[in-house]
């Protein structure tokens, strides 16, 4: 049974692609995860449109699809606004909101709460590093300075990590490989509940 994956960005398709395969053995096609772009891409005429065009054409064959969205700051009000969305399009599918399908986050979340413990120290450096420009007041600035997104925080943890060129280019989004246990724990607890969602679709 064909199982359909929706995801916001390359960075999901990425990530769930590598977590599948190591926790499943299950090597998806790059046609098996559908990007939106972002999450409200699903109400717009282009991206909306195909996520609901892949999803029908899936069901129609008795497929399976799952969506894998952020929560972001509000877990009950995006899951409000998804159903919704379910609902008003007559879909069918499962819904996973990252980090943990129970409270506020996104795939930033998990993966500060994958690393590789031995790296901690990095992350220990970078939280300093965002509390000190929170503190600097620029003369005839009026806001304060923007504290860096936490894609970045990530990209920074993985440059940080490389000893070459060749392993900056690693750091990109879609160059990632999240089964290096070296910089990365796909067994960690914190991945349990997407590991459990996901088992009776790849088991």
């Amino acid at each position: 049974m064909l199982t359909k994956i929706f995801v916001e960005g390359i960075a999901d398709h990425k990530f769930i692609s590598d977590f599948i395969s190591y926790h499943f053995n299950v090597v998806l096609d790059k046609n098996d995860i559908i990007i939106s772009n972002g999450w409200t891409n699903i109400y717009s005429d282009g991206e909306g449109e195909l996520f609901i065009n892949e999803m029908n054409k899936n069901s129609s064959i008795d497929g399976r699809n799952i969506m894998i969205f952020d929560a972001d700051s509000d877990y009950n009000n995006r899951l409000t606004e998804i159903n919704q969305w379910r609902i008003n399009n007559q879909l069918e599918f499962e819904i996973f909101l990252f980090p943990n399908n129970s409270g506020p986050g996104d795939l930033e979340t998990v993966l500060e709460n994958i690393i590789n413990k031995k790296n901690a120290a990095i992350f220990d450096c970078w939280d300093k590093y965002e509390t000190c420009l929170s503190k600097i007041q620029i003369e005839g600035r009026v806001k304060p300075l923007t504290i860096p997104a936490k894609k970045t925080k990530i990209y920074g943890y993985l440059e940080t990590l490389a000893l070459t060129y060749n392993d900056k280019v690693l750091a990109k989004e879609e160059k990632r490989d999240y089964k290096n246990s070296k910089n990365w724990n796909l067994d960690s607890e914190y991945l349990l509940a997407l590991k459990d969602f996901l088992s009776p679709y790849f088991s």
